[in-house]
């Protein structure tokens, strides 16, 4: 194996690594919290459905409630969710 091959080698490891490296660094950023109002209905939701609480407890676990979170939630209460 020559000197070229090897360097190749690395830098395609390097590039892999930073990969898997920065993918929940992107999944954080790319987690938007829901509006005050969707949040206040889901809340209001889960109190009113004791069986949603797990459900409430793991979508809250990083204490941002995100729009696929949130519609999850209110779908299994039974009811409709219009895009924000």
């Amino acid at each position: 194996m020559n000197p070229r091959t090897k360097t190749a080698g690395v830098i395609l490891c390097l590039m892999a690594m930073s990969f898997f490296a920065a993918l929940p660094f992107w999944k954080w950023i790319g987690a938007r919290a829901v509006s005050a109002t969707m949040q206040a209905r889901t809340k209001a939701l889960v109190e009113s459905h004791p069986q949603l609480q797990p459900a409430w407890d793991v979508a809250m676990q990083d204490d941002v409630l995100t729009y696929p979170e949130a519609t999850v939630i209110i779908e299994a209460g039974g009811e409709t969710v219009q895009p924000e």
